[in-house]
């Protein structure tokens, strides 16, 4: 009997421990605003926390950290701001469901700048740039978001 009740101890002691590290790296695998914002700077952006102006778009219940974004030697002009929303989810399904939010009021949207939706595990950037057609940032945010997590 007592060798019984010791395998049984050791089988449990086990199961806790993989229930314990498959949580750990459920944790590991999330991304957080500091990891974005050092690749983005990484590809020689400039990015200025802006603050909340007017309503951003909140997206699953998630209210975006809010920067201002240039190219380094860019001159210093509040009418030609681009910015980008960072959406920081719980988990990559809260982001897929943001995502489809944001995706179902596009069409709404009546701006001056175009928004450019990029995502990544739990993350969702949306670069908001005054040109459709030539985004000045668009290769360096695909560049850093390919650096991250490889």
């Amino acid at each position: 009997m007592n060798i019984t009740k010791t395998n049984l101890l050791l089988i449990m002691i086990i199961m806790c421990f993989v229930a314990l590290v498959g949580c750990s790296r459920d944790n590991e695998n999330k991304l957080n605003l500091d990891d974005v914002l050092n690749a983005l700077k990484s590809q020689n952006l400039e990015l200025e926390p802006y603050g909340i102006t007017g309503y951003p778009m909140k997206l699953n219940d998630v209210i975006p950290e809010v920067y201002s974004v240039k190219l380094p030697g860019s001159e210093e002009n509040n009418n030609t701001d681009e910015f980008i929303h960072f959406y920081i989810f719980n988990s990559e399904k809260d982001r897929l469901k943001g995502a489809k939010e944001f995706s179902g009021v596009t069409g709404n949207i009546n701006s001056s700048t175009f928004p450019f939706p990029y995502e990544k595990e739990n993350i969702l950037i949306i670069y908001w740039s005054n040109s459709n057609d030539h985004p000045l940032m668009k290769e360096a945010i695909e560049t850093a978001l390919e650096q991250l997590n490889s």
